[in-house]
């Protein structure tokens, strides 16, 4: 492995692939906050006319059926921006 290259933990590879394949389109990010706490940024189109707090019913659920308590825990936020929330050129 290279020098300063680290694996990310599974569930966030798991949650990754999970929020991609039930977001069809889903741009999704990770970023490593401390130790195995990762952040997660999600940019979709789907997310146009929803309210945050379905958007964010929709990834926690999403989320919850996936991965076991211990792992749930380390997601810091789940960050969802629908194209319509992004500044126009």
């Amino acid at each position: 492995m290279a020098e300063g290259i680290i694996d990310k933990p599974a569930y966030v590879e798991r949650l990754t692939q999970a929020l991609q394949q039930k977001l069809q389109g889903a741009e999704v990010t990770s970023e490593q906050l401390r130790a195995d706490r990762y952040r997660f940024e999600i940019l979709w189109r789907g997310f146009d006319n929803m309210e945050h707090p379905d958007r964010q019913r929709m990834v926690w659920d999403i989320a919850d059926a996936l991965l076991d308590k211990q792992d749930l825990r380390k997601v810091s936020m789940i960050l969802t921006i629908a194209d319509d929330d992004l500044p126009k050129e």
